[in-house]
């Protein structure tokens, strides 16, 4: 059984370790395998402000599709006036 998790609990995770917590018991309450840790380690340690970084991409995200939207309806109201002349 696959299992998502959250860029939070990956941080979460790292700074344990970082702060000096024991591997096993790390990888224990995180709830996953040394592999998957080590993966995340490698994948994330790269990135120092990871967690906040990735927060404020998603809210960006989030407004730029808000956006799209928006623009997408506005098109659509503009070809239907136009269709009716």
């Amino acid at each position: 059984m696959k299992r998502t998790t959250t860029s939070d609990q990956i941080a979460a995770a790292l700074k344990q370790e970082e702060l000096g917590m024991p591997l096993e018991d790390v990888i224990r309450q995180a709830g996953v395998s040394e592999h998957t840790f080590l993966s995340w380690k490698k994948r994330y340690s790269a990135l120092p402000g990871f967690p906040q970084d990735l927060k404020c991409l998603q809210e960006e995200n989030v407004r730029l599709k808000q956006i799209v939207a928006e623009m997408a309806l506005e098109n659509s109201r503009l070809k239907d006036s136009l269709e009716d002349k």
